[in-house]
């Protein structure tokens, strides 16, 4: 019984330690991998709205829930100490750490974009979603423009 209350007391230790580990280098990881998925969802629907592929609107409001669950999630990978890294690259430029405010403006507006969206694709048809998946696109230039450096 001791020995069971010894290696909890120890492993209770350890958790705090492993958590504070969810470093600069997760939190890039994380967004990372955010950015990714809405990229995979966002092709594809920009694919139907460009007329590349036939329009599913089934296919395109799952997508657009999926973006609009995932757009407010981004914001918790831009923590202190994921400005840079030695070992995972990151193209978030300096001015977002010194104009946090501007950047998180921009990320509400990218998740009230993407809500629309979403909402819109439950009964608009291609035609009618033209305009509500180009302010996605604008929502995300805008950030892309001002606080993701160029390759």
């Amino acid at each position: 019984m001791k020995k069971a209350w010894i290696l909890g007391v120890l492993l209770g230790l350890a958790v705090p330690g492993w958590v504070m580990a969810a470093s600069g280098d997760d939190a890039i990881e994380y967004r990372q991998g955010l950015f990714r998925a809405l990229k995979w969802n966002f092709s594809d629907m920009g694919a139907m709205i460009q007329e590349r592929k036939p329009f599913d609107a089934a296919r395109f409001a799952q997508e657009a829930d999926r973006l609009a669950a995932l757009a407010p999630m981004l914001g918790e990978g831009f923590i202190k100490g994921s400005e840079k890294s030695e070992t995972v690259p990151t193209r978030a430029a300096s001015e977002l750490w010194y104009q946090r405010d501007r950047f998180d403006q921009l990320m509400q507006q990218l998740e009230e974009k993407t809500a629309a969206l979403a909402e819109a694709a439950k009964h608009e048809d291609r035609d009618g979603l033209r305009p509500y998946f180009g302010q996605v696109a604008q929502a995300c230039k805008a950030c892309h423009d001002r606080y993701r450096e160029r390759d």
